[in-house]
Formats: structure tokens, sequence, C-alpha cells
């Protein structure tokens, strides 16, 4: 696993999976609201971000949003290493890394990117990893060089489905979501080709355009 994307083991005759981490293979909001409810917080779900959602649980006062990247931090520091899997994850992968490349592309804080290299290879998800930060679309553009075959991209984040779409040429974006509680609050997601809620349809949409 790799932070370069120019160091990466990809075979340039097999087509290419660009997969997000949090809430596409690990349960980041579950393992969020435990963390914030030992912190003497709350995840309200009143809106799909971050800032104005997250309260005190004793006086109900909404935390200021410089305190959040903090907040975020603390919790990757406390939960990387032990943040449960999305049901379907890794028994999906394993089965498309027989037909593809496979890219872990997250923007976990770099300071905590060890930890979650670290679990991916605990759980025997050993493919390639980069650390990134912010939008996702111009990084995916380089990655598009690395293949003549199609290539897919996998994402919660309706941001990140625009970003990737809009930058890149030949991505089929895909937005997976499964946490009922975001799917309740989620924005209209614009850009994706596809629209899914499990991971065996996110195989299905694979190897059926594949």
């Amino acid at each position: 696993m790799h932070n370069n994307y120019k160091n990466l083991k990809i075979n340039k005759n097999l087509p290419l999976l660009i997969c997000d981490a949090d809430e596409v293979l690990f349960e980041f909001m579950k393992s969020f609201e435990i963390y914030l409810n030992e912190n003497n917080m709350n995840f309200t779900y009143e809106s799909f971000k971050l800032n104005g959602n997250i309260i005190k649980i004793d006086t109900k006062e909404i935390i200021s949003k410089d305190l959040i990247p903090s907040i975020i931090s603390n919790f990757f520091k406390n939960y990387t290493s032990k943040m449960p899997l999305i049901r379907g994850a890794k028994d999906n992968l394993k089965i498309l890394k027989k037909h593809l490349n496979i890219i872990i592309l997250s923007n976990i804080p770099e300071a905590y990117a060890k930890d979650r290299i670290k679990l991916l290879k605990n759980n025997n998800m050993n493919y390639n990893f980069i650390c990134n930060k912010g939008p996702k679309g111009k990084i995916c553009k380089e990655l598009e060089k690395l293949t003549n075959k199609n290539i897919f991209f996998v994402d919660d984040l309706p941001n990140q489905i625009e970003s990737v779409k809009t930058n890149t040429k030949n991505v089929t974006t895909i937005h997976f979501l499964q946490n009922k509680k975001l799917l309740k609050i989620i924005p209209k997601v614009k850009y994706s080709d596809f629209n899914t809620r499990n991971w065996n349809e996110i195989k299905k949409i694979i190897l059926n355009n594949i």
C-alpha cells in the first residue's frame, strides 16, 4: 500500500476501482456516535454535515464549528484502528480483485493513515492505499492515466461524486450509502451514474460494466 499514486502496483490491462473508506468500507457514523456519547456529545442528524449537528448532551448546546476539526482528529486517533467493516465490503472486494485493480482513496487525516492501513491488513484487505485531502476529482484525474480499461469510483458523499464526475472523462461514479439515518437527510446525488445501498449491488454494477 502506498500514499504516492505514482508508485502504485497497477496492471494497465485491468479495469480500476477507486473506493472510499469511511461509510463505504468502515462504519464511520456508528463509531463516531459512540465516540461523541463517550465525550458528552451527540449527533442530531438534522442535516448532512458535521457543523450544527454536534451538541452537548447535558446542555443541548451546539458545538462551535471551530472545535469540530479537533473533535474529528481525536475521534480518528481513538477509533481508526477499531472501526467495524460495512457489511459485504470485504467479501465483495475479494471477488472484484480477481477482475480489476483496487485503490482505497481515503480522506482520513494523514496522521492516522497508518492505523487505517493496518486495520485493512488485519482484515486481509491488502489493497493500494492513497491518503487524500479535500475534493477527489484532481487525484482521480491522475489515476485515470494508470489504466486503459474502465474505471469505477465509489463514495458516500455527493460532493465527492460531483468532484470526480466533473474532473474526469472516463470514470463511472457509484454513490453508495447504507446508513439509514444518513439516508434520511442526504441531499440529492446529481452526478452519480449509479446509486446503491449494499455491496452486492456494487459488485453487480461493476461486473456488468467491466
